[in-house]
């Protein structure tokens, strides 16, 4: 599975999640366990990356646990850029958050896509609820404004302009000052993930092994 944020193309959307199973994480007694370890470089994201894991732990029922011997783990790293696989792809996988990236919101982002969830504001039915403005954006993020495939993803719940997994009105724009690359056709702010603190406002429901729904709520 692609890479998903700034820095290499992947297959995009959230509540919307990865639909093939051949990448989801394994569940066990109702939880889903992915098995993560920080690379020795990378000691000054113990605390944020830890806050992050906290949050799923508190308000899901997604349990990253420390790397032992796992054969498919999640190793991360401080790379270039903010970016992670998608679901479980088998063996080390990397997940980045590099210099610009060390925010609770970032981590809690970038793990959520690792567990196998795709952005909001690329859902198949986005465009009822956004407009996306692709002549402002940066070229080369162009694929971080795709909307997906709808047999590609399962949507759970209503769209929620809140989500941790929802880029902000001026994500990748050519000019961050002054044009926008989303609006919301409600009027609702639209804000970066490093801005936000944790989970959404609104109680949306995904759910990442697809059984079990899992509870998303504000921090």
């Amino acid at each position: 599975m692609k890479t998903i944020d700034n820095v290499k193309k992947r297959i995009p959307s959230f509540v919307a999640g990865i639909k093939d199973p051949r990448f989801r994480w394994p569940k066990y007694q109702g939880f889903v366990y992915i098995p993560y370890g920080i690379d020795q470089y990378a000691g000054h994201l113990r605390q944020v990356v830890q806050a992050a894991v906290e949050a799923y732990r508190r308000y899901t029922c997604i349990r990253f646990v420390p790397w032992t011997n796992q054969r498919d783990y999640i190793r991360i790293f401080s790379g270039i850029g903010c970016w992670s696989l998608i679901g479980r792809n088998g063996g080390e996988q990397k997940l980045s958050l590099g210099q610009g990236c060390v925010y609770v919101g970032l981590a809690i982002h970038e793990l959520g896509h690792a567990a196998g969830l795709f952005h909001m504001h690329q859902r198949s039915d986005r465009n009822n609820y956004i407009y996306v403005y692709r002549q402002n954006v940066i070229p080369n993020q162009l694929h971080n404004f795709d909307v997906t495939d709808e047999n590609r993803e399962i949507i759970l719940g209503p769209y929620d302009y809140d989500s941790i997994m929802h880029y902000g009105s001026y994500a990748f724009s050519r000019n961050p000052r002054g044009l926008r690359t989303m609006e919301a056709k409600n009027g609702h702010p639209l804000v970066e993930p490093w801005q936000k603190r944790g989970f959404t406002s609104l109680t949306s429901t995904v759910s990442i092994n697809f059984t079990d729904a899992v509870n998303f709520y504000v921090n």
